[in-house]
C-alpha cells in the first residue's frame, strides 16, 4: 500500500503551500455544541495545527441529535475535553488545547490572544457572544461567527457575509445592536439563515440559556430558563462546516 500523507487528498485539491499554512495556523474555537461540535472537527481534518477548545458544558442525552460528541457513552463528560481528544485521534500532530471555562467579560483575557489566526464564534449565550465578539475585533483578530442556527430546515437559505450584511435572523438582529453600542460595526464574518425561525411547539420544555428564544434582547446572563428551540441535525452541522471553511478561507488566501 502507498504510504501517503493524511492530508494528501487536502494537498491535491488546495495545493501544498495551502495545507503548509494550515498547519502552522493557531485557531480558537468557542462553544462546542451543535455548530462548534463540527467547526473543531473540519478543522482538524483540515490540518490546523493548533487549536484552542473552549467549552464549560457537559453532555446532555438533549444534545444527541445534533451534536458530534454527543453520544451515550459520552453522557455527563465535558464537551472540552471529548473534543480534545477527538481531535488528537484525528491528528496527533495538532495542539490542543483544553479550556473548560465559561466565556465572559472576566475570562476572555486569558482565552484570546493576539497569536489566533482566526477565532470561531459558536457560543449560544447572547452576553458571552457578544462580549467575545467585541473583545477579539479590539484585538484586531479575525472573527466568524454563527448566528441562530435553531428553528430552521432548510439548506438552500444559509448565508454567508459580514454582520452588517446579515437579515432575518432575530439573534443577528439583536447581535447587531449590542455590537454597535459598543463600537463595533463590520469586519465580523457571519453564517446565517434567512428563514424565519420556527418557535418551539412545546414551550413546556425548558433549557438553560441566556435568554428567552423569542426576545434575546431581554437575556440577562448565565444560566437563565428558557423554552428550548426545536432542531434538526443537519442545519447546526451545515453552520459549523462552513464556519471551518471560512476560518480555512482566512488562513490560505
Amino acid at each position: 500500500m502507498t504510504n501517503l500523507n493524511q492530508f494528501d487528498r487536502t494537498i491535491r485539491l488546495m495545493g501544498k503551500d495551502a495545507v503548509e499554512k494550515l498547519g502552522q495556523s493557531r485557531v480558537a474555537v468557542f462553544g462546542l455544541g451543535a455548530v462548534g461540535s463540527y467547526a473543531a472537527e473540519a478543522l482538524a481534518r483540515s490540518g490546523v495545527g493548533y487549536l484552542r477548545l473552549v467549552d464549560f458544558d457537559r453532555v446532555d442525552i438533549s444534545n444527541i441529535n445534533r451534536q458530534l460528541f454527543a453520544l451515550h457513552s459520552t453522557l455527563g463528560q465535558k464537551k472540552a475535553k471529548i473534543a480534545g481528544s477527538r481531535v488528537l485521534d484525528i491528528n496527533p500532530a495538532c495542539d490542543v488545547e483544553i479550556c473548560d471555562t465559561f466565556v465572559n467579560a472576566d475570562t476572555l483575557a486569558g482565552l484570546l490572544s493576539p497569536d489566533l489566526d482566526v477565532v470561531v464564534d459558536a457560543i449560544d449565550g447572547l452576553n458571552s457572544k457578544v462580549n467575545l465578539l467585541v473583545a477579539a475585533r479590539q484585538m484586531d483578530l479575525k472573527v466568524v461567527s454563527s448566528m441562530g442556527a435553531g428553528g430552521r430546515m432548510d439548506v438552500s437559505l444559509i448565508r454567508t457575509g459580514d454582520i452588517a450584511d446579515t437579515s432575518i435572523c432575530p439573534l443577528a438582529r439583536v447581535v447587531r445592536r449590542r455590537l454597535h453600542r459598543r463600537g463595533v460595526f463590520t469586519g465580523i464574518s457571519c453564517v446565517y439563515s434567512l428563514e424565519k425561525p420556527v418557535p418551539s411547539s412545546d414551550p413546556e420544555i425548558c433549557q438553560t440559556s441566556d435568554g428567552p428564544f423569542d426576545d434575546p434582547e431581554k437575556g440577562t446572563g448565565h444560566g437563565r430558563k428558557r423554552p428550548a428551540i426545536g432542531t434538526v441535525p443537519w442545519i447546526p452541522g451545515i453552520f459549523g462546516l462552513t464556519l471551518a471553511a471560512e476560518a480555512v478561507h482566512i488562513i490560505t488566501r
